[in-house]
């Protein structure tokens, strides 16, 4: 029987070789992960709260929380009771001085809805 590695070389790494490319690799991935966390976002929204106006209307309010002056755009939709969306409804809130504003989003429904949900706030373009 031949020995291969006497034909065709062999190519040993040390020993330290792997578990120091693994080392690199969570080292960056933590840093990667901490320096995305610790990214500020730029236009923040949250739900504040909803009402089920009518078989047909779903009003929605939100907070949009954004630190620079800035035009957003949010997207807010209704789901009914089988988790289908009924309605959607795209805003375009303004600039403001004020850091912190409150909006009230009416939705019209194809039927009778039981939530409201934000999908999106963003910048808007």
């Amino acid at each position: 029987m031949t020995d291969l590695s006497s034909r065709y070389g062999s190519s040993q790494r040390p020993r330290w070789f792997w578990p120091a490319v693994a080392a690199v690799g969570i080292t960056l991935g933590i840093a990667f992960a901490a320096w995305v966390g610790f990214q500020k976002d730029p236009v923040t929204g949250r739900l504040w709260g909803y009402e089920v106006v009518s078989d047909s209307k779903v009003s929605v309010k939100l907070d949009v929380v954004r630190p620079d002056p800035l035009d957003v755009t949010c997207t807010v939709y209704a789901q009914a009771d089988d988790h289908s969306i009924v309605g959607e409804k795209t805003v375009d809130v303004p600039a403001s001085k004020q850091e912190k504003v409150r909006v009230v989003i009416d939705i019209e429904t194809e039927r009778r809805a039981v939530n409201g949900v934000l999908r999106t706030c963003v910048p808007a373009d």
